[in-house]
C-alpha cells in the first residue's frame, strides 16, 4: 500500500475553519495547492499521486552553532553562506 504524498510534506499548513459555530474545525492545506481535487479530503487506502512541489518533512536546516560576541550566549541558527563572522544575541544585538 502506497501512503499518500501530501501526509509527508512541509507544504501543509493548518486553517482554522471559522465558519463553525460550535467547535472550530483545523484543516491541512497545501500551500500550493494538492495534485488531484481527490487530496482535499483523502480517504485512499493508497495513493500512487506524485507532487512537482513535494518537500519532505525530513529535509532538516542545517543548523550552526556560534556565541555571541559581546555576552557569549551560545546560538543555534540557520546556516548561511555568509563571510560575517558577527553574531549577537537579541538583547546584545538592540543594545549596540
Amino acid at each position: 500500500m502506497t501512503k499518500c504524498v501530501c501526509n509527508s510534506c512541509k507544504n501543509l499548513k493548518s486553517v482554522v475553519d471559522e465558519s463553525s459555530m460550535d467547535v472550530n474545525v483545523i484543516t491541512e492545506e497545501c500551500v500550493f495547492g494538492f495534485p488531484s481535487e481527490d487530496c482535499i479530503v483523502c480517504e485512499l487506502e493508497g495513493c500512487e499521486l506524485t507532487c512537482e512541489h513535494f518537500q519532505s518533512m525530513d529535509d532538516v536546516a542545517k543548523y550552526k552553532t556560534s556565541r555571541c560576541i559581546t555576552c557569549g550566549q551560545e546560538l543555534n541558527f540557520v546556516s548561511v553562506d555568509c563571510e560575517d563572522d558577527e553574531v549577537y544575541c537579541v538583547a546584545c544585538y538592540l543594545n549596540k
